[in-house]
């Protein structure tokens, strides 16, 4: 580290020190996802590699292929609508939007909401 060093040469030994506790921290970081990462891969290459070996594999089992989940299909097989201006279950206006649209209503707001309230 010579080279690189900002300190002086007495103090080589604390900035090696120093280095290696940077490299054992990023190992202790990284550490855990790469062995999670490298488990799934490696799972995911012997489950499909076992799925046409007789007895053990899913064909022989009567099994599907195994596959990765969709986005846009409900396991049921139904497919996923994606909005943003309706809620999850909102076939039509709820009991909740009549409520807003009456108070609405009373505090004298017109369709957009522009109006002003006068006080009485």
């Amino acid at each position: 580290m010579a080279w690189s060093s900002i300190l002086p040469p007495s103090l080589v030994v604390v900035e090696t020190w120093i280095a290696r506790l940077f490299i054992i921290l990023g190992l202790l970081t990284i550490g855990p996802w790469a062995i999670l990462i490298i488990y799934d891969l490696v799972l995911y290459i012997f489950r499909a590699a076992t799925y046409e070996i007789p007895y053990i594999g899913g064909r022989a089992r009567g099994r599907q292929r195994p596959r990765a989940p969709s986005l846009a299909e409900r396991p049921s097989g139904r497919r996923r609508t994606f909005s943003i201006g309706a809620g999850v279950g909102s076939g039509g206006e709820s009991e909740e939007t009549e409520g807003f649209k009456q108070r609405r209503s009373k505090l004298g707001m017109g369709a957009e909401g522009t109006d002003v309230v006068e006080e009485e």
